[in-house]
């Protein structure tokens, strides 16, 4: 070639291809695989020949159905969320000791406080008015 790169936009040059060709054979390699491999175990290079790992079958996780599956997505204090979780902290040591047969979710939790404030209320389900959102106080 002449030093310079031929032009991708003139039509009038034709690029000389005729040098190049395919291979006919596969290439060979000029030094045995027994000496690559001599020579790299010598050189503090061993081989990494792949370990027999027992396959195993996967670890199933008992997780308990609940039948809580609505996400409840609110705004706490950082107050109230330490006492959720104080609260849920003495249920599972309860559970470790035995005295519980299930572990205690933060939404059993919810539960329990809502059906408490239902109690404490009468027994009525607090439901906003039907004209409008809640009163303010």
């Amino acid at each position: 070639m002449s030093g310079t790169r031929p032009s991708l936009f003139r039509d009038e040059d034709d690029l000389d291809l005729s040098r190049f060709e395919p291979k006919r054979e596969p290439e060979t390699s000029l030094v045995s695989p027994e000496t690559v491999r001599r020579v790299s175990e010598e050189g503090g290079f061993p081989s990494r020949a792949q370990k027999e790992i027992p396959v195993q079958a996967p670890k199933r996780v008992l997780t308990s159905k609940t039948g809580r599956t609505v996400l409840l997505n609110a705004r706490i204090t950082q107050r109230a969320h330490d006492r959720f979780h104080e609260i849920i902290e003495r249920e599972r040591l309860r559970y470790e000791a035995g005295e519980l047969t299930h572990r205690v979710t933060l939404g059993e939790i919810v539960e329990r406080a809502l059906a408490a404030l239902e109690r404490e209320s009468g027994g009525e389900t607090a439901r906003p008015p039907l004209d409008g959102p809640w009163p303010r106080g």
